[in-house]
């Protein structure tokens, strides 16, 4: 069963190789986005595009809009208010305390946390390759957080800001993690499409408050917003939200939990690039490191296994 298989299937490569260069590189573009355009209304537009225009997706291909039945939309709605809500939430109070590379690297440690859960939530199998890759992304997010670790320690200072950014993006990536495990368990009957408008819709609710709430003096300064702020708001409309999430959602009905977590392991590399091109963070001896150890990471799920197995 496709379910059960430890690799990648070769029919999601390129969707995993657009997903990577997308979400990676939009780890510079929130960075600039969040500096004219509020948080929250930021992410509802972008709840709110993914709704819209996977719906429209699916009427398109003539497949079922709705789900049936209330256990459906109970499941949904579990899903959604980890891989959605929360995982937003404690995101977008992170990125103003954290560069754009680090936010990144933070949220990639959503993997590890994938191949516990499903352990213990799915009972899927420790295997030596999951096990290796789960560590080696570990030790490539250690690597990247040395640097600071030991500026604090330097300077004598306490983490500060930086230490609640990285508390918050830690949050984040665990309840990513749980959303995860809890796709595989908790099936829905109801295509890729839909099923990820939904979850984008109902996941949203707690945001659009937030926005409501706390944003609504701010949205009078949108006519303000120059170029490049808007076109990244676009880009993540767009491509993020409408595009990445279904190609996610695609990917992790495919494979197992643990496998899909480790796939996403690239994204964080490309965001730390990103940075540096665009925003002019410096690479150091670190990052060079996290490179080699998390394309090892990459190398344990996506290299086909050995067909021959002990009988």
């Amino acid at each position: 069963m496709s379910t059960t298989r430890d690799t990648l299937p070769s029919s999601m490569y390129a969707l995993l190789v657009a997903l990577t260069l997308i979400w990676g590189f939009n780890w510079t573009v929130i960075k600039v986005v969040v500096t004219e355009v509020p948080p929250w209304f930021f992410r509802s537009l972008c709840f709110l595009s993914a709704f819209v225009g996977l719906l429209a997706v699916a009427r398109a291909r003539g497949l079922p809009l709705m789900p049936q039945g209330g256990s459906n939309w109970r499941r949904i709605t579990a899903v959604a208010l980890c891989t959605v809500s929360l995982q937003n939430i404690f995101l977008m109070l992170a990125i103003p305390l954290l560069s754009s590379g680090r936010v990144a690297i933070l949220l990639y440690t959503m993997p590890a946390w994938s191949v516990l859960l499903a352990r213990f939530v799915l009972d899927e199998a420790l295997t030596p390759r999951r096990l290796a890759g789960a560590g080696l992304g570990v030790a490539g997010v250690a690597v990247l957080l040395a640097r600071d670790l030991q500026t604090w320690a330097a300077a004598g200072t306490a983490p500060g800001d930086a230490g609640l950014g990285m508390l918050l993006m830690v949050a984040a990536a665990f309840f990513w993690a749980l959303g995860v495990v809890l796709q595989k368990r908790l099936k829905v009957d109801l295509p890729v499409a839909p099923y990820t408008a939904w979850m984008a819709l109902i996941g949203g609710v707690p945001v659009f408050v937030l926005c409501l709430l706390f944003e609504r003096q701010a949205l009078a300064g949108l006519h303000s917003v120059s170029l490049w702020p808007a076109l990244g708001v676009l880009f993540n409309m767009f491509l993020v939200f409408i595009f990445g999430w279904w190609a996610w959602t695609k990917i992790v009905a495919s494979v197992p939990a643990g496998v899909a977590g480790l796939s996403s392991l690239f994204i964080p590399v490309v965001g730390v690039a990103s940075g540096m091109l665009f925003l002019g963070e410096v690479p150091a001896w670190q990052d060079w490191a996290a490179l080699a150890l998390v394309s090892a990471a990459i190398a344990t799920v996506l290299l086909p296994a050995r067909t021959a197995e002990a009988a």
